[in-house]
């Protein structure tokens, strides 16, 4: 059987397309496990879309999350800096990462992180205002913010 070049590029975007489903329903699935409290098993399923795609900042972000829940905040914010690398206008990522180093105790960390937050999604601001408000009285206006306890 004779493939044209016409034909390789059409199987190729189709795969590639089947691929993109595939991580999507991943994603949902996860997504649902973490509703459901299956936190290990939203992880895992995560991973898989993450394996998947990893150029996926979607993917990332959600990983990102459910490691939160298992907290785990050194993977997690690695999660959400891949989903930032991949998506600068990630605004999701920024706030997961600046709730992982508030549990860290890196409050500049973490103002710095809600502070990109604001300016990609300033929907969010007064939200975002409250809690820099907070972390300012935790030392999180400081050239490095982090907690001294």
């Amino acid at each position: 059987m004779r493939f044209t070049f016409s034909t390789l590029i059409a199987l190729a975007i189709l795969s590639q397309m089947a691929a993109a489903t595939d991580v999507a329903g991943l994603i949902r699935e996860g997504e649902s496990k973490l509703q459901t409290g299956e936190i290990d098993t939203a992880v895992r399923v995560l991973e898989q879309a993450v394996a998947q795609d990893a150029r996926s900042p979607l993917a990332h972000t959600r990983l990102g999350g459910a490691l939160l829940l298992k907290q785990d905040q050194t993977a997690a914010i690695g999660q959400f800096r891949e989903a930032i690398m991949l998506d600068p206008r990630n605004a999701q990522a920024f706030i997961g990462m600046a709730v992982a180093e508030i549990h860290l105790g890196r409050y500049g960390l973490a103002r710095a992180a809600l502070v990109e937050a604001k300016g990609i999604d300033p929907a969010k601001g007064k939200e975002i205002d409250r809690l820099v408000v907070w972390l300012d009285g935790r030392g999180g206006a400081g050239s490095g913010g982090e907690s001294t306890h």
